[in-house]
């Protein structure tokens, strides 16, 4: 408006002044008319000029004004998008699982998003009126989170570090956090960072390591009486034994088993034998120094080691055990009378490594025995006859494979997801020429004393593949066949080869073979063990580790090893429904195989009430008498099709597990 008006002035300033030129030219003479008349035309020419000049302002001022208005559309649109980017933003940011945050120079939070409000407990108003970075933390922090605060904007990027968030109701948590500088024109103004509650993950390192030390705890101590058991006894005899060799001292073994416990157990039930065994431990425990090594092995036999003594003292200790032990006993309103009987060899009289002193304080505890209990005696090597018959049994066994008297028996290893055989264990029986029927417990042990488990254990895969192989080929049902390793077998160098040799004979799918061998023999040499299974496990071929729980294998170790079952050991399973211990032990052991994706079969299954504890527990497989003895093969393929219990999903609403 206001070049409009200027304009018009111009114009009319320009036409009067032509008028007044008009206006002098009719008075004035004719010879200055063409004087006027060159005047009147330079005025006109001036008056097109301004014109001219006028519009063509006139017209850049309006282009000018339509690019303002486009450039001020433009600029409402960035500022919208800008507006939206940072709504999606803020929602984003509030969608994220861990806080989030911003601080000034100063260490004033000036940014957050939801979680951090979660995390903290603060609310948006707390942080509004300008909440200090340092609140967020346990107050023991604060000192090394003002260092860190420094040393980040500074340019240190610091990356998931260990603090402890303290929430604004004063509970703290673990928290990692995570911080950079934040910069402006390349100046620090404040960092920003995250935080990331582990309380979970703690929590669940927190289990894992109680479980793994309850594990750990269990697989060394008996858990009825809480004493050491056999592999800790074990343990502290071997390091009994190298202080005695280095301070050229004697060291004492006394093996203490009670007499006629056996009828206890058969009159009074094993609940009521178990009771008596805890109160027999607590005895001999409160009875014997600290110093002494007090532990039970099996059964009613329990061990002590005395260091630094002499036969005399050893004599005296003998008493004391015997005096203690036939203190009555009371359970449910009535006294119970116990003796004992202790053998006891010498170290290094009688024996200078485990398995020797064992043997002659065994030996010695039965000559107690013979002369009627209640005592004790020390080894005498005119009475170690067994001597003379142990070496005329191995050298039958060595004959035993020449002989054919080796045979295998099957027993079925049952799936309670379908109630059916999926798989069988073979289990090696010596039939005697003159003896008959030998028990594995009789002959095993000598076996793998003597090295012959090799040969022995040969024969038993050899001859488990090819009858596997027999059911194959009759159209069977495809069963995994079991067969136990021994620590000796691993050790040998053609070990590997060997096991392919008689896979490529026999013709049997190495899909259905399955390799059990026990943690003792994985841990002697893990490196060894690994690599070995790693080539079982390319075949195909299954691997469990047999007896968990009795050995000496950590977690750790049995993370890396590529098994695919564990198999609980019957020790446990025997009282499962009766001691918590074993209950306990036996629930994590299912747990862990649960959580680290293997099988887990129970074995020794004899009750219907330990078969309901286990499926309850959601136990994949069971084996047992309960269910069957180990069978020729010739009975076992009639099992093929049978189905021998009821799938938890079939149990009635009496909670039952009916056994087919």
């Amino acid at each position: 408006m206001a070049v409009r008006a200027t304009l018009t002035g111009w114009i009319s300033f320009s036409g009067l002044l032509l008028a007044l030129a008009l206006f002098a030219s009719a008075s004035i003479g004719q010879q200055d008319l063409e004087s006027y008349r060159l005047l009147v035309w330079l005025m006109t020419a001036l008056l097109g000029l301004v014109v001219a000049l006028f519009l063509s302002i006139l017209r850049r001022i309006i282009r000018t004004r339509e690019t303002l208005r486009q450039e001020i559309r433009r600029h409402q649109g960035v500022a919208a998008a800008l507006e939206e980017s940072e709504k999606r933003f803020r929602e984003t940011v509030d969608l994220l699982p861990q806080s989030v945050f911003e601080t000034d120079k100063d260490g004033k939070v000036i940014f957050w998003n939801r979680c951090t409000l979660d995390l903290t407990g603060y609310t948006t108003e707390d942080l509004t009126a300008g909440q200090s970075l340092t609140g967020f933390f346990a107050p023991e922090e604060s000192e090394r989170l003002q260092e860190i605060f420094q040393l980040v904007l500074d340019g240190q990027r610091l990356a998931n570090s260990l603090f402890r968030v303290r929430k604004k109701q004063g509970l703290t948590l673990p928290a990692l956090v995570s911080a950079d500088v934040r910069r402006f024109h390349g100046q620090p103004i404040g960092i920003r960072g995250s935080i990331v509650d582990i309380s979970d993950r703690f929590l669940a390192e927190e289990t894992q390591r109680q479980n793994e030390a309850r594990l750990n705890y269990l697989a060394y101590h008996d858990t009825l009486t809480d004493l050491p058991n056999r592999a800790l006894f074990q343990d502290r005899l071997e390091h009994a034994l190298a202080r005695a060799r280095r301070f050229d001292s004697q060291l004492a073994l006394l093996v203490i088993d009670l007499d006629r416990f056996k009828n206890f157990n058969d009159s009074l039930g094993h609940d009521t034998g178990d009771q008596v065994l805890w109160k027999v431990a607590c005895q001999l425990r409160n009875g014997l120094r600290e110093v002494d090594t007090l532990a039970r092995i099996g059964g009613d036999e329990f061990v002590v080691v005395l260091e630094n003594t002499s036969p005399a003292a050893v004599a005296t200790v003998a008493k004391k055990v015997l005096s203690l032990l036939v203190q009555p006993i009371s359970l449910r309103e009535r006294q119970l009378f116990l003796t004992a009987s202790i053998g006891v060899s010498l170290y290094p009289r009688d024996g200078e490594d485990v398995s020797n002193l064992m043997r002659k304080a065994d030996r010695a505890m039965y000559q107690a025995k013979k002369k009627g209990g209640d005592g004790f005696c020390f080894f005498d090597p005119d009475d170690d006859t067994p001597v003379e018959e142990r070496l005329f049994l191995e050298n039958d066994l060595r004959q035993a494979i020449e002989r054919r008297e080796l045979l295998l028996h099957y027993q079925p290893q049952i799936d309670l997801a379908s109630g059916r055989m999926v798989g069988v264990e073979a289990l090696v029986r010596w039939q005697h020429g003159q003896r008959g029927m030998i028990a594995p417990g009789a002959f095993i042990p000598l076996a793998e004393e003597t090295g012959l488990i090799v040969s022995i254990g040969e024969w038993v895969l050899r001859s488990a593949c090819i009858q596997g192989s027999l059911w194959q080929q009759a159209g069977l049902p495809p069963v995994r066949v079991a067969v136990n390793i021994s620590t000796w077998q691993i050790r040998q160098a053609d070990f590997v080869d060997m096991v392919e040799s008689i896979l490529e004979e026999s013709g049997f799918d190495p899909r259905l073979l399955e390799l059990e061998i026990t943690e003792s023999a994985v841990m002697d040499n893990v490196q060894e063990a690994i690599r070995i299974l790693s080539i079982f496990q390319k075949r195909g071929i299954s691997l469990a580790i047999d007896d968990f729980g009795t050995g000496y294998s950590s977690l750790s170790s049995l993370q890396r090893l590529p098994l695919s079952k564990l198999k609980i050991d019957r020790s446990f399973i025997r009282d499962v429904t009766r001691n918590p211990n074993d209950a306990a032990l036996t629930s994590s052991v299912i747990a862990l195989g649960q959580t680290m994706g293997l099988g887990v079969i129970a074995e020794g299954v004899e009750t219907r009430d330990q078969l309901l504890f286990l499926q309850q527990k959601d136990c994949a497989q069971v084996q047992g008498f309960l269910f069957s003895k180990p069978l020729p093969a010739s009975e076992v393929a009639a099992l093929f099709q049978h189905r021998f219990v009821v799938p938890a999903c079939d149990i009635g609403p009496t909670g039952h597990l009916p056994v087919l």
